[in-house]
């Protein structure tokens, strides 16, 4: 699967079904300001460094703890 099609189908649909969509709009904003990866047109290399940073975001560890977080990761990583 390409990385764009990765982010919108599995990675942002996660977030906004654990978030809603303006607080998951403000994950993905904030790990694409922290990073410079831009969630349009998405690389491999943005794709896993956006996945990286979301996961590393403090409001995603709240909810869904290290392990859950990790979980995620690892699971977003392996769709590319």
């Amino acid at each position: 699967m390409d990385a764009q099609s990765a982010f919108d189908q599995h990675v942002r649909t996660k977030l906004e079904a654990t978030f809603g969509k303006a607080l998951a709009m403000l994950i993905v904003a904030s790990a694409s300001n922290s990073t410079n990866a831009s969630p349009v047109s998405l690389d491999r290399s943005s794709y896993l460094t956006l996945c990286e940073a979301i996961a590393r975001d403090q409001r995603v560890q709240d909810m869904w703890g290290t392990s859950g977080a990790s979980d995620a990761l690892r699971d977003w990583q392996a769709l590319t």
